[in-house]
């Protein structure tokens, strides 16, 4: 299978890029892609493009454009508004969600958050490297954290707040838009729940247990975001 690589931008067919210190790190000393070889260069905007490595002094990878750029098929707007957990199960709600088709995550500090602060930087190279991984085109949009009454503002489509013990509801169609609301270990207080219903947010269900905030990441996406 050809590798993917994040580029800082698609070059014309023909033409050069040189990749970012990371992206070249892994290309050149985690992969081991030797010069010559093919790859498949993506701008996490949605489109690609083939290229050959044929340069590096050490430390940058330069690829040659052997295509010009092709758009891949857009998704269906999938936004996530999620609350803030402590770090490991938050990095893996954010490589669930790029895995699973979001194409937007807000993070909010909730009542019952354990709260990180923001890494935004750090988060974008989580879900960038999730989606080489997973073979998308582009990665989640990812917004600063903000207040949930701020990150609810301005969604439409299909919005549903997932909580323990609701009644089930239909996922959304292929090609509706869609909004999840989650809350950190603990849930979502009950000033926050009055808040999504406000934004038009329905009740969902998690199914019949208390899940862990990753695991509801993986089972709400599995349930009601078909990709």
């Amino acid at each position: 299978m050809t590798r993917r690589f994040r580029a800082p931008f698609l070059p014309g067919e023909g033409e050069r890029v040189q990749l970012d210190a990371e992206v070249s790190h892994h290309l050149l000393r985690v992969t081991l892609v030797p010069r010559g070889e093919a790859v498949i260069l993506f701008d996490g905007q949605g489109a690609e493009c083939d290229g050959r490595l044929v340069d590096s002094d050490g430390e940058r990878a330069v690829v040659l454009a052997t295509s010009a750029a092709r758009q891949v098929s857009a998704l269906a707007p999938r936004v996530m508004v999620m609350g803030l957990t402590r770090k490991p199960a938050w990095d893996l709600s954010l490589r669930l969600a790029t895995e699973l088709g979001m194409t937007e995550l807000r993070p909010f500090v909730a009542r019952r958050s354990i709260a990180q602060g923001d890494h935004l930087d750090r988060w974008e190279r989580i879900t960038s490297e999730a989606a080489r991984q997973c073979g998308r085109a582009d990665a989640p949009t990812l917004r600063p954290v903000a207040p949930l009454r701020a990150q609810l503002s301005g969604l439409v489509g299909h919005r549903l707040v997932l909580t323990p013990g609701a009644n089930p509801t239909r996922p959304a169609a292929e090609d509706e838009a869609l909004c999840l609301l989650l809350g950190p270990e603990g849930g979502l207080a009950p000033d926050e729940l009055a808040l999504a219903a406000e934004a038009g947010f329905v009740t969902a269900s998690l199914g019949r247990w208390t899940l862990r905030a990753d695991t509801a990441v993986a089972v709400a996406l599995a349930r009601y975001a078909p990709s």
